[in-house]
């Protein structure tokens, strides 16, 4: 079996990317290859004959020791698809992160009953609101709130959650400490409040071109359900409607929202809209009962 650390160093080979890498690992596993080192496997993927890749083997390793001793020295953990703590619901999806990232209380990741806010960076003040009193009200119903970090909406909702000593689940598109120096406060308000925070990118990484959709693909696959706040057709919110469609996950809007013309287009299935506390107890009670169906029926 490959090791975190060479998953790790495939990760920074020049011409690989995520696609790839998981069909050499597959393949590897079809073959029973047995890996001591990555020389082993650098000679494994000549074999396999995969073009356009470039292994400088001086470079990859000290890129890869810096990336290992930022995290033993962050207390970072670094989980693979093929840890028992990876979490089953990204198990679940298609093109799955390889190597997650995560500093915190994992066992959230695998919480029954996560509920996801996202919107807008720039909300209105009225939006700003609704994000913090949903987040507080779901958190009061034993939620674990799932979102993006980012200024709005997502800081909104993680605020929200922690008001009501919640735990909730931050999905970065960067790295930790880079994350950090943006919101150093929230950061370690989600930590010493037993949150988790999460990334498929490692410590010190800037946000790199895919890195915002696999952001909003991990919060989709984590959530039983998916709150819009505000958000417009394009950008991160419909990026995570889109995903949370396609994992079958309900999805409701603010009512402010769905006031909007062509808001709800980006829906392929019917609109729920959440105007009251009532219907955000109804939809919480949804999402996560179709959870606990699914877990039955496994």
């Amino acid at each position: 079996m490959i090791s975190n650390e060479d998953i790790i160093r495939l990760q920074l080979v020049n011409g690989l990317g995520r696609k790839t890498i998981s069909k050499i690992l597959k393949f590897m596993e079809a073959k029973k290859a047995n890996l001591k080192n990555f020389s082993d496997v650098e000679k494994f993927i000549k074999d396999m004959g995969i073009k356009k890749v470039k292994i400088d083997l001086e470079k990859i390793e000290s890129e890869a020791a810096a990336i290992l001793d930022c995290c033993r020295k962050s207390n970072i953990k670094i989980i693979s698809i093929y840890d028992g703590e990876y979490p089953r619901k990204l198990h679940q999806i298609e093109d799955k992160p390889l190597i997650l990232y995560a500093d915190g209380n994992l066992d959230l990741l695998n919480n029954e009953c996560n509920i996801a806010i996202v919107g807008t960076r720039t909300p209105s003040q009225e939006g700003y609101e609704i994000s913090s009193i949903f987040a507080e009200k779901l958190t009061e119903g034993r939620c674990c709130i799932v979102s993006g970090f980012a200024s709005g909406c997502d800081e909104s909702a993680h605020n929200g959650c922690l008001a009501a000593k919640g735990q909730t689940i931050a999905v970065i598109p960067s790295g930790h400490l880079y994350s950090m120096k943006n919101n150093k406060s929230l950061y370690n308000m989600i930590i010493l409040n037993g949150g988790a925070i999460i990334s498929e990118l490692p410590p010190n990484a800037k946000s790199e071109k895919n890195a915002f959709v696999n952001r909003n693909q991990i919060i989709a696959a984590l959530s039983e359900g998916i709150i819009v706040i505000e958000g417009g057709l394009k950008g991160g919110t419909s990026n995570t409607v889109k995903f949370a469609n396609a994992y079958n996950k309900p999805v409701a809007y603010t009512a402010n929202v769905t006031s909007c013309i062509g808001q709800t287009s980006i829906f392929n299935n019917n609109i729920e809209v959440i105007d009251s506390f009532d219907k955000l107890k109804n939809f919480k009670n949804k999402s996560c009962k179709i959870m606990l169906d699914k877990a039955c029926s496994q």
